[in-house]
């Protein structure tokens, strides 16, 4: 009696969703869905579907002019040969989120623009939002100031967004490129200048760990 175990049967919506990825992957780039449906021969009312339950699962990120990309987490995972941050920056980010109370990103630099790929929020009803995935303007606010200079820390007074103040710490990797950052964001009325220096100072800290266990030279 033959195996039936190793017969092939492919579940339309697996197939589709794994095409879709491929294809982003192999492109290296985002696409949009017209794009991608030509190149998959597929109907965009199904591949917009299937892209939609990717990018509700954060397999895939949607661009503000509606192109998608892989989700961070996959991205991280075809890379497995270079230290995964977003791993080892978890504890880093639980620590800040928990000591300040404040949401706490690491965000990497990727095309140009700082991804938000991992962060630690807190569990009160109001605090900043960090959805996985977002691109931030690489110029500007606390982040900018220090992938821009040698700087070690930047601050960000409203100037980014509107009520809402920032610090943030370089990460460097072994060949001494600034390639992410550490960055703690809370809302004025509960983060005072005061407060926002020493968010600052645990944040060097934490940059600097992070930096040498990815094999940059220690200060």
């Amino acid at each position: 009696m033959a195996d039936s175990t190793n017969v092939l049967r492919p579940v339309p919506a697996v197939d589709k969703a794994a095409r879709v990825l491929r294809a982003l992957a192999e492109g290296g780039r985002a696409m949009g869905i017209s794009e991608l449906a030509r190149s998959l021969d597929v109907s965009k009312g199904t591949l917009r579907d299937v892209l939609l339950t990717l990018a509700h699962h954060g397999l895939v990120v949607r661009d503000p002019d509606t192109r998608f990309r892989l989700g961070p987490e996959l991205r991280a995972l075809a890379d497995a040969s270079a230290p995964d941050l977003r791993a080892l920056s978890q504890p880093y980010l639980v620590s800040l989120m928990e000591t300040f109370g404040e949401t706490a990103i690491l965000g990497l630099v990727v095309d140009g623009k700082l991804e938000i790929a991992a962060r630690a929020e807190p569990a009160t009803d109001l605090h900043m939002t960090a959805p996985l995935g977002r691109r931030l303007p690489l110029e500007k606010g606390a982040h900018g100031k220090v992938l821009a200079t040698r700087a070690e820390v930047g601050y960000d007074d409203q100037e980014l967004f509107p009520g809402v103040r920032a610090v943030a710490a370089p990460i460097v990797d072994a060949r001494g490129r600034r390639i992410a950052v550490i960055m703690v964001v809370g809302f004025k009325e509960r983060v005072d200048l005061r407060t926002l220096k020493r968010i600052g100072e645990r944040c060097v800290s934490a940059a600097r760990a992070l930096s040498q266990r990815i094999g940059a030279q220690a200060a």
